[in-house]
């Protein structure tokens, strides 16, 4: 029973201790789904496995609800997607294992949940819900009462430690997959030895280019045959995995007027010289329109302007930030008052009648210890060594512990237990100071919403085709903005840094997709702060993207152009000069220098010429070499000097290099796992048909 009353008394903290515990597979999720098709409702399909939406749906909730406890604020569609290529991720895991017959034995998992030696997850999580060990958490959920518990007080407990396992299960069969790929690919001697040549020379060279970008574009016309042409050879970039399509869009902010920051202004005056009556904020709290936020602290607990003003002003003295973005700031140091900051204790929580507790007080003070106590005591928890805060706390409580001896003594009681105390260390009293923020922000009023829709609403009347919606944009004071998208983009204006894009910008994308080329949406207004309107500029749902869609071509016309550029000056340069210092001159350049390493795609002051390290490692030391055409430019180089490391890296070392550029770390780290099997299984996703 004493375990069933620390589970009872700890509950509350279970879902924390699951979150914090365990590396998931999960990443954070959410949807909004609308409906479902008739014919239909196959989320994604994986090979021939099919996730179904309504499965989907139920792990989005339950992750929603992980999110809404842990007050994350993540756009809808954002964490949709993230939830989809989780699953996904899963399920050409489990194919895999499947196929190669990797398994979890029941002696495996059951070793690691309560064995001497469980995981470090299953021992902190039985010990924060109560439990000695976890080989007791487990015949308390399992056989509940002869622990004295009813089948209806685990169920809770019973479903998380099955959940505890089943992580652990995916975890241990996902090492076992990275320890198969790590261990098929491993250096052999004839790789250490090639390791050790590559690395072992530095060569130092002197060089000059002529640059392709020097030479002036519109003297190399390229044609669409030869644009065709180079498309085929690369053919393979171009794999589309996602119909895409491009579109221009246009995001209006629903920003504040002149008439509303004026308003704005008017309520921060009003706050201000509420704020300057008394001591105190109540004058400021009747107005009912700002935010007032009121902290006890330390001054070092502030920060910036609030630990500036706390630390030089009196009690009833105020400041006033100057707006920021029509943001409004004030602080009033309320109070400023001398008390105990941290203490440490030793305590034990004692369950019973005074009886009871004048027992355990005097087991305390007569030399038990707490751990003692409670294993006397049925019921009794004990804690020593532990820090508390009570700055916060009522003054009874802190006189009590201000004036408490070496003995224990009752901090609380009650008819049904007590809280017996023993302080072991004060830290020194500290200034503490009650600082009240107010703060208030412009925002956009119902009339200025109203104005800027309509104005919006007015553009798209007279601009219905796509030609007009962006070339008149511009004129109307909007921003047409060009965007790729797939079935697959959560937002629209994505930075690929930061993985940011417009909020609730999903429904836009997904008229995007139900609509043909040259079509104009009407406005979306899912997001309070940002009206939307979207125009489909083209459609792009074969396997491979074209050579006449404008970034492919642009990249193909510079490298059929660069090309032309080459060969053109080979024909001026080729046998024109015997040394560096002669090709510089008909190149009108000069003379540089640089290292090359042949184990090192890049040199240094040459970018983006990874052939040009063979050639230098072929070289002999004096010899001219070249003219040789690049991708960016012709160069002509010399080598000078050759440097050999003397010292020999150790098999230890070569195989660790040898793991991190093309080994077990390259392939066997679960990004590169999840791209290999998606590559090799066929993955349709079909989610945006249910918005």
């Amino acid at each position: 029973m004493a375990l069933l009353e620390k589970i009872r008394q700890r509950k509350k903290i279970l879902a924390i201790v699951i979150g914090a515990a365990l590396l998931a597979f999960i990443i954070e999720v959410g949807i909004e789904a609308l409906g479902r098709q008739a014919s239909n409702s196959t989320a994604v399909k994986v090979g021939s496995e099919k996730i179904d939406i309504m499965t989907f749906q139920k792990r989005v909730e339950q992750e929603a609800a992980q999110d809404q406890n842990q007050n994350r604020q993540v756009d809808a569609a954002t964490r949709q997607q993230q939830v989809l290529e989780e699953m996904i991720n899963e399920t050409l895991l489990k194919q895999e294992y499947e196929k190669v017959g990797i398994y979890v034995s029941d002696n495996e998992i059951s070793e690691l949940m309560i064995g001497k030696n469980a995981a470090p997850a299953v021992v902190q999580f039985a010990q924060q819900v109560g439990a000695e060990t976890p080989a007791q958490l487990y015949e308390f959920i399992t056989n509940p009462a002869k622990m004295g518990a009813q089948e209806s007080q685990v169920i809770e407990l019973r479903q998380e430690w099955n959940k505890l396992k089943e992580n652990l299960t995916q975890q241990i069969k996902f090492n076992k997959l990275q320890t198969l790929l790590a261990g098929a690919i491993q250096a052999n001697d004839l790789d250490r030895a090639q390791m050790t040549e590559d690395e072992a020379t530095t060569t130092s060279i002197n060089f000059v280019k002529k640059d392709f970008a020097s030479l002036a574009d519109d003297k190399y016309p390229v044609s669409d045959a030869e644009i065709k042409a180079e498309w085929n050879k690369l053919k393979p970039m171009f794999r589309l995995e996602e119909e895409t399509r491009r579109v221009h869009y246009i995001a209006v902010n629903i920003a504040p007027s002149q008439a509303d920051i004026a308003a704005a202004a008017k309520v921060a005056d009003e706050a201000w010289a509420a704020l300057q009556k008394g001591t105190g904020i109540d004058s400021v709290r009747i107005l009912g329109k700002v935010n007032i936020d009121t902290v006890k602290n330390p001054i070092d607990k502030f920060s910036g302007a609030v630990k500036e003003f706390a630390a030089s002003a009196t009690v009833g003295a105020t400041k006033r930030d100057e707006p920021v973005n029509n943001r409004y700031k004030m602080y009033k140091l309320i109070g400023k008052s001398v008390s105990l900051d941290s203490i440490n204790i030793s305590m034990v929580v004692v369950p019973g009648d005074k009886k009871t507790q004048d027992s355990a007080l005097a087991m305390l003070n007569g030399g038990k210890t707490p751990d003692e106590v409670a294993k006397a005591i049925k019921g009794a928890q004990a804690q020593e060594d532990l820090w508390q805060q009570i700055a916060s706390a009522p003054d009874s409580t802190k006189n009590k512990i201000a004036n408490a001896g070496s003995n224990y003594f009752v901090l609380f009681a009650g008819d049904q237990g007590a809280q017996l105390l023993k302080v072991n260390e004060k830290k020194a009293p500290k200034t503490f100071y009650t600082v009240a923020t107010i703060s208030y922000e412009a925002y956009a009023s119902t009339k200025t919403s109203e104005d800027l829709r309509d104005k919006f609403q007015a553009f798209l009347n007279k601009n219905k085709t796509v030609a007009n919606f962006e070339k008149n944009a511009a004129q109307a004071g909007y921003n047409a903005a060009e965007a790729m998208i797939t079935p697959s983009t959560p937002q629209l204006g994505m930075n690929p840094y930061t993985r940011q894009g417009i909020k609730d910008s999903r429904k836009a994308i997904k008229w995007a997709f139900d609509n043909k080329k040259g079509t104009v949406s009407p406005i979306f207004s899912d997001n309070n702060d940002v009206l939307l309107a979207v125009a489909v500029d083209d459609v792009y749902d074969t396997e491979f993207i074209g050579a006449d869609v404008k970034e492919v071509k642009e990249m193909l016309t510079t490298r059929v152009r660069n090309s032309k550029k080459g060969d053109d000056l080979m024909k001026q340069f080729q046998g024109k000069a015997k040394d560096l210092a002669g090709y510089a001159s008909i190149m009108g350049a000069k003379v540089d220098t640089t290292q090359v390493v042949f184990a090192q795609d890049m040199i240094a002051k040459i970018e983006g010429e990874p052939g040009l390290v063979g050639r230098v490692a072929a070289a002999q030391q004096g010899k001219l070499v070249g003219p040789w055409k690049g991708q960016n430019g012709v160069y002509v180089f010399q080598v000078v000097k050759q440097e050999k490391e003397q010292r020999v890296p150790t098999k230890e070392e070569l195989d660790n290099r040898y793991a991190q550029s093309r080994g077990a770390a390259l392939v066997a780290n679960p990004s590169a796992i999840y791209g290999i099997l998606s590559k090799a299984t066929k993955v349709k996703k079909s989610l945006i048909n249910f918005y």
